[in-house]
């Protein structure tokens, strides 16, 4: 079982991935697509990790009035407004971690980095929207705080294919030591959890 690992889920929140969300529909439709088309991968990676004793967490824009952030960007999932809301074929299920944040990084002004310590949590997998800027900054602090990375490639998405790209550079040149082992996709790890969990019932069965 991977009890010691971390599944984050970033920003996967309606104003993100459907119209009339703002960021949504600034991003333009064939961004949706691309947005939208990370739910059936996130349903079946969530569905994986939860079975493998990997926490969820879930670290996700709720944004109030007055926040550094809505100087740069228009308000968006706002606190306490469906936009904020994770669509339900993702969402939260009872013994997730569901930590709110007002900027681009759940490390800042939040007791996440505290609540993973306290339960043991090393590894992060890195999921979501965007990967060149929550992701990214999200990445930037947890390696800073000693957290080891894992980015899965295709539970992550930027507003373009080339942003996207770059995000995962990024990650190449600043915070991955062991390329191979941190650059995964859903399916190997489905796989990999799917396989933990069948060998530990097997074991318990014994």
């Amino acid at each position: 079982m991977h009890t010691n690992s971390a599944l984050l889920v970033i920003d996967l929140a309606n104003d993100f991935l459907f119209e009339p969300g703002t960021i949504a529909t600034a991003g333009g439709a064939e961004y949706r697509a691309r947005a939208q088309a990370l739910l059936p991968r996130m349903a079946a990676l969530l569905a994986a990790a939860r079975s493998a004793g990997v926490l969820v967490a879930y670290v996700t824009d709720a944004h109030e009035p007055g926040d550094a952030e809505l100087a740069k960007w228009p308000p968006h999932a706002m606190k306490g407004t469906p936009e904020a809301e994770i669509p339900a074929v993702v969402a939260p299920v009872a013994g997730d971690l569901v930590v709110e944040k007002r900027t681009y990084s759940p490390f800042v002004a939040t007791d996440l980095a505290a609540q993973l310590h306290a339960r043991g949590i090393a590894t992060l997998y890195v999921t979501g929207l965007h990967t060149d800027c929550c992701a990214r900054h999200t990445s930037g602090d947890a390696f800073q705080l000693g957290f080891d990375l894992v980015w899965v490639t295709d539970a992550l998405q930027a507003f373009t294919e080339e942003q996207h790209q770059a995000g995962l550079d990024y990650f190449r040149a600043w915070y991955a030591t062991d390329e191979a082992r941190q650059f995964r996709t859903v399916a190997e790890l489905v796989a990999e959890w799917d396989g933990a969990t069948a060998a530990a019932a097997g074991t318990a069965a014994e």
